[in-house]
């Protein structure tokens, strides 16, 4: 099951998912008109209706929750916080064999030296102490409960297609867009490798970025341990 399914990362994981022969479970607040998955209505806020929609589910990718990193405490409290927590306990309650939980680069880029690696917790906001949150819960449920949790420490994540694009003209430096830049197809093959990763492979905390000819983080742990081999390059796609 994907939760958070219906944001712009959520529906192109889904579509790839999908043509893949995975059977996708999606989930949100609220279903729209033209949604071709199926599909089942989640407030992750709330336990109960979260470990009833849980049950017969192999996998969780947890992408639900507040994403703007400016977001204040009471904006995160409810979705990251409460939310990251009820994402854990449910699928341990459900038994759920595995947990991947969308982290961010905001748990590490409060630290000016680059590449940064995933031992690195340095959050440049709110926003990312709750991802770091959400990765000490999986620390925990993984030790604790024998819960298979992996956390991908994303960024600027886009579809291949509107790359371009979009890194012509970011919402952000530019440069530094170009440095956390991950094509949701790389994403796609993260998870992918997470999700048919050994059973002895109980935990991990991986930086997941594509390619790019400079990385604000550190990508060699996922290539090592996941056989992660991302295609694409932000420099390339500008042709720089």
């Amino acid at each position: 099951m994907v939760t958070g399914a219906t944001g712009d990362v959520g529906k192109s994981l889904c579509e790839i998912l999908d043509k893949m022969g995975y059977d996708v479970l999606t989930s949100s607040r609220n279903k729209p008109n033209d949604w071709k998955y199926p599909f089942i209505p989640v407030d992750i806020t709330n336990l109960d209706i979260f470990i009833e929609s849980l049950k017969n589910i192999d996998v969780l990718i947890h992408l639900a929750g507040q994403r703007e990193p400016d977001s204040g405490f009471d904006a995160l409290i409810e979705p990251n916080i409460r939310g990251a927590y009820n994402a854990f306990e449910a699928a341990r309650r459900a038994g759920v064999s595995k947990v991947l939980f969308a982290s961010s680069v905001n748990v590490a880029n409060g630290q000016k030296t680059e590449p940064l690696s995933e031992d690195v917790i340095c959050p440049s906001s709110l926003y990312g102490s709750s991802k770091a949150f959400g990765e000490a819960l999986a620390r925990y449920y993984s030790e604790e409960y024998d819960l298979s949790c992996f956390c991908f420490r994303m960024g600027w994540t886009l579809p291949y297609n509107k790359s371009k694009t979009l890194l012509s003209k970011p919402p952000m430096d530019p440069v530094y867009a170009k440095k956390v830049y991950l094509s949701v197809e790389d994403f796609a093959q993260m998870v992918v490798l997470a999700i048919n990763s050994p059973k002895e492979l109980r935990f991990g905390i991986f930086n997941a970025l594509s390619n790019n000819r400079e990385n604000l983080l550190d990508i060699s742990k996922a290539k090592s341990i996941l056989g992660y081999q991302p295609k694409h390059d932000a420099f390339e796609i500008l042709n720089l």
